[in-house]
């Protein structure tokens, strides 16, 4: 059975990078990321894609999350005006960003994002695990998927 493909975007959705001075010395996870992807992965072909750099990417990939998708993009690979969806051969895209989900307007697809607070902004510090209460029930309704579990 082939799986559905959906897509993550990477900074502020997943997560943010951490830092010293000059370089990326690891990445923060937002509650509840590793819960869901591990959930996810078992039902769903994984997809990250950012608007970074492929070395920028394959930086952050090496601090754990590699193992949770199948496919990788970067801007480097996949550059555009917005993430366009049909570009990645994916049904969803969550993200952060508003912007990607009013460009699809014009085509049809928004329903296809998911739009999720940015992690460290107000809404997502008041309630850390509300974007995962955005996105179980979306996939939920959207495949008539009663195994996946807030």
């Amino acid at each position: 059975m082939i799986k559905p493909r959906i897509a993550f975007d990477l900074d502020e959705t997943l997560g943010v990078t951490i830092t010293d001075s000059t370089s990326i010395i690891g990445f923060r996870l937002r509650d509840g990321c590793i819960e869901l992807l591990e959930q996810l992965k078992l039902k769903y072909h994984l997809v990250l894609w950012t608007v970074a750099s492929r070395s920028y990417l394959d930086k952050v990939l090496s601090f754990g999350l590699k193992d949770y998708f199948q496919e990788t993009y970067s801007w480097s690979e996949i550059a555009g005006s917005w993430k366009d969806i049909r570009k990645i051969k994916v049904e969803f895209l969550i993200d952060d960003n508003e912007y990607y989900k009013e460009a699809a307007k014009k085509y049809g697809l928004e329903s296809h994002y998911i739009i999720v607070p940015a992690y460290g902004c107000f809404e997502d510090n008041k309630e850390p695990l509300k974007w995962v209460q955005i996105v179980i029930p979306r996939l939920s309704s959207f495949y008539c998927d009663s195994e996946i579990q807030e």
